[in-house]
């Protein structure tokens, strides 16, 4: 072999497609084939200044220092294969599929590694026999030097195999080749959250085409109309069809939820899995998160929260280069690069579709008759062809004849109208036709209807039977949903109902005018209080995960619920908002949410006046439970001294209520948090929630608190005897409770204290038992982190295959989560596995990335990692010269996070 070309080249990686099968049926023929085969590939490679690297398997690594010559060896390659014959049996041959890429060569020795040669190998493998793929930059440096017997085919962007980057693809052409081959056998790019439709998509044919035209040409378009021409609908089908242009997916983000514009981010957030985490606001997760995508985000129903859309959505465009915006709006957003389009009505022969098909959803036995088309067609032309009212209309075909439909319309639109139908504003078109299904009600109907309103994100029976002042909401509820005025969905073994927001908007308008609105809310705040109480008594238990569903399905009325209570009675609010926070710290993604309303909770009781001793009493075990709550939740926030003076203040309220149960918790989790920051008064706090719990109540998970504190205690003093007896309670209590937040503590904390003193296979079957826990209570970040553990422990048993492989699937995780400290630790685990590769040159890349990462977002590393961390250092400066390693660490120092991820990922 020559001496190896460095700087830009081209690699060449081959392949005989079907060889196992050949080598199985023509096993003799099968020599003298790939001797001749080896033959042809040596000299064609040789005649065009290529060098071969090395064979593999049944084909070839090869080198060119000029594209256009691996181009061309490739084509001369198929041509020569394409004339042999290497088998007797007719149709029988070689068929070698072939895979080009361009890039920088890094050279170890006397061979070729890293990103491009990883690349390059993987475009082969996704390529058919007798197919020549290049990749994007090949293409580039070659398409303008092409003679003209050869042409290049666009395959389009196409997912490689534990490649995060797409590569766009192109196919090499010749007319003597074969020009058709299947699908490349690339990754499923296809990701989405778009609802499953439950109702065919009717017409739209031009609008859709329009609209796709214009997604595809610019980033921002957004869809304008009023409320009912199908916007939603329209953007979710733009969606669906352009699905395969997004290799990241398209993703619906539905606002019309959200009361105001600081949820926008947490949403986003849930729809990826980020949840809060103490080392930077959740804005810059979610940016991380899509900085480097190309997805589609369809922002639905902007105008209750129009500038924070725009702002929000010109920082996306700005930081996410890949990144495309669907807007659904009433008015445009207003930025600039915003291509507006608007939704017109549905033209007469589709609106005429849409009346007939739900009319038959609502009567299996309607049909369109020559007697009653031309009342079908007067009543769409009528409703403006807008969709929501058309389908209104439909639904009332179980009581009324398109005649008399048509009728009423006319009754009803003179009011409104003035005379002059055409000239209407669509909003008002729309509320005419709401007002119109809602005379249709009976009292007692429409009374339901207006209490239903207050409901947010839906409901179910049981709360509405709560909440409406009727004792007959069922059967009146049954003819809401007949007449479309509330729709259901079946969730578990129980239905929910919802009412379509505008419905919804108009529906709150009528409780205003009634002056129903407070009683109603009053009603509302009482069902969901008293419900939130389960959330104090289970969060703390194993039947967490039971209430999973529900806390998900309720997160949107517990809010309405909290801030209604805090307009009007702070002091009964305070329970609720305490509640709220666990939930969004423990079972939800709304950490932020759950702590500020606690926090405006908390403030307003304190600014209350005094009040007699008694209420005095009941107001600090008020205070006493959202302290401690948002001390709890703010843990895992990061703020500790905030959190320490959260418990400090939960523990003198718990004092002055005298709340033993309380008090004990606070002193149990301020001890917990004295230890992130070393305070001051931590053990004498435990020792005094320790005989709470072992001497006055009887409470499994405070007693549970209690152990983990003192074996944490005896290990800090050394005595190891003591610890284990407590170790030994704590496990006693866990084995009650196995599917807990506790439980998975435990796993958690067990399997650390084991993999310190080296017991590895006990540390691996704790944090399996803690992966099994948290996956069960669907806790996304303490999944990754036991996974992460799990990588940890196969590392230090020497089972560097296995720990990579889940290092892989962390660090993807955490760069999916935008978890950026994560990800330093994982670069820096790849590093300690490189070392013990012999590959100090990457393992100071790795690490070098990583502590540009660290000193980017201020996140040193713990004492126990930086064991591991100044030892490795110390390692790789005995073993390379100062200069090689000051210019590996400076190399490892200039790499983007991305780029330190896929050198990572491909070590």
């Amino acid at each position: 072999m020559g001496t190896l070309p460095s700087g830009t080249v081209t690699f060449l990686f081959t392949d005989i497609e079907g060889s196992t099968q050949l080598w199985e049926k023509y096993p003799q023929e099968m020599r003298t084939a790939l001797a001749r085969h080896d033959e042809i590939l040596r000299e064609t490679i040789a005649s065009h200044h290529g060098l071969i690297i090395k064979t593999t398997g049944d084909g070839i690594h090869a080198v060119f220092e000029k594209a256009l010559d691996a181009v061309q060896a490739t084509l001369s390659i198929q041509r020569a294969i394409s004339m042999c014959r290497f088998f007797s049996e007719p149709g029988v041959s070689l068929s070698v599929r072939m895979g080009l890429h361009t890039g920088e060569a890094e050279l170890r020795g006397n061979d070729y590694y890293g990103q491009v040669l990883n690349r390059a190998a993987r475009i082969m493998s996704v390529a058919h026999g007798g197919q020549i793929v290049l990749s994007g930059i090949t293409t580039e440096v070659i398409r303008d030097q092409l003679p003209v017997n050869m042409g290049i085919y666009d395959l389009g962007e196409h997912l490689l195999k534990d490649l995060s980057r797409p590569e766009h693809l192109y196919q090499l052409t010749a007319p003597d080749l074969l020009q058709e081959f299947p699908a490349l056998k690339t990754l499923s790019m296809l990701a989405d959250n778009l609802p499953a439709p439950l109702t065919s998509f009717i017409g739209r044919e031009k609008e859709l085409a329009e609209a796709i035209a214009l997604v595809r040409s610019a980033r921002l378009v957004t869809l304008t109309g009023s409320g009912g021409t199908g916007k939603s609908r329209l953007s979710v089908e733009i969606a669906r069809q352009e699905r395969a242009s997004f290799p990241h997916g398209v993703w619906l983000i539905e606002l019309a939820p959200l009361a105001d514009a600081s949820q926008i981010i947490p949403a986003i957030a849930q729809t990826f899995h980020q949840q809060e985490h103490p080392f930077g606001p959740l804005e810059t997760m979610v940016l991380d998160y899509l900085r480097d995508k190309k997805l589609l985000l369809i922002l639905d129903n902007c105008e209750h929260l129009i500038e924070a859309c725009a702002r929000l959505a010109g920082d996306l465009l700005q930081q996410c280069a890949g990144l495309k915006i669907l807007a659904s709006s009433r008015e445009a957003l207003g930025i600039a690069g915003e291509i507006t389009y608007h939704t017109p009505s549905l033209a007469d022969t589709e609106a005429t579709r849409l009346f007939v098909e739900r009319a038959q959803s609502a009567n299996p036995n309607f049909h369109i008759t020559d007697s009653n088309a031309s009342s079908i067609s007067q009543i769409c032309s009528r409703l403006d062809g807008i969709p929501l009212a058309i389908e209104l209309a439909a639904a009332r075909v179980k009581l009324l004849s398109p005649e008399q439909i048509a009728a009423r319309l006319d009754d009803r639109f003179r009011l409104l109208v003035g005379g002059s139908r055409t000239a209407l504003p669509r909003q008002q078109t729309l509320r005419a036709l709401i007002d119109w299904s809602y005379d249709l009600l009976s009292e007692e109907e429409k009374s339901l209807f207006r209490s239903a309103s207050v409901f947010v994100g839906g409901w179910t029976l049981e709360a509405l039977d709560a909440v409406a002042d009727d004792p007959s909401a069922f059967e009146h509820l049954e003819q809401l949903v007949n007449k479309s005025l509330v729709i259901t969905e079946e969730r578990g073994h129980a239905m929910r109902y919802f009412m379509l927001e505008t419905i919804r908007q108009y529906a709150r308008e009528r409780l205003f005018e009634a002056k129903e609105s407070p009683a109603a809310r009053d009603r509302h705040f009482l069902y969901f209080d008293n419900l939130a109480e389960n959330i104090w008594k289970v969060f703390r238990t194993d039947t967490i995960h039971t209430w999973r569903n529900q806390a998900d399905d309720e997160t949107d009325n517990l809010r309405a619920a909290v801030e209604w209570g805090l307009e009007n009675d702070a002091e009964k609010a305070i329970r609720l908002a305490a509640n709220f926070c666990i939930l969004t710290g423990w079972m939800g993604s709304r950490m932020e949410d759950g702590l500020t309303l606690c926090r405006t909770a908390i403030d307003r009781v304190r600014s209350l006046p005094p009040v007699n001793e008694g209420a005095a009493i009941d107001r600090q075990r008020s205070l006493a439970r959202a302290l401690f709550a948002q001390g709890m939740v703010g843990m895992s926030h990061g703020n500790i001294p905030v959190v320490l003076r959260d418990f400090q203040d939960a523990i003198a309220a718990a004092r002055a209520a005298g709340d033993r149960r309380l008090l004990g918790y606070s002193l149990e989790m301020f001890f917990t948090a004295t230890r992130f920051l070393n305070t001051p008064g931590g053990e004498a706090a435990a020792e005094e929630g320790f005989k709470i719990f072992t001497k006055e109540l009887h409470d499994p998970w405070g007693l549970s608190l209690a152990y983990q504190n003192r074996a944490r205690i005896a290990e800090e003093r050394g005595d190891l005897s003591e610890k284990q007896v407590y170790l030994a309670k704590f496990k006693e209590l866990i084995q009650q409770a196995p599917f807990s937040l506790q439980a998975g503590f435990f796993y958690l904390g067990t399997g650390l204290n084991e993999r310190i003193h080296g017991n590895f296979e006990a540390a691996k079957s704790s944090f399996e038992e803690g992966l099994h826990v948290f996956r069960t209570l669907r806790n996304w970040n303490f999944q990754i982190i036991m996974t992460s553990e799990l990588g940890h422990t196969a590392r230090h048993m020497g089972k560097i295959g296995e720990a990579k492989n889940i290092y892989r699937e962390t660090l993807k995780g955490w760069q999916n989560m935008g978890n950026r400290a994560a990800i330093a630790n994982q670069l820096e685990c790849f590093a300690f596995i490189a070392l013990s590769e012999e590959d100090p040159q990457l393992s100071v890349r790795l690490l070098g990335a990583a502590e540009t990462l660290r000193h980017t977002i201020q996140a040193p590393m713990a004492d126990y990692e930086k064991v591991e961390y100044d030892g490795t250092l110390a390692r790789l400066r005995n073993m390379l010269s100062e200069e090689e390693f000051h210019s590996a660490w400076s190399e490892g120092q200039s790499l983007s996070m991305e780029q330190a991820i896929e050198l990572a990922l491909n070590s």
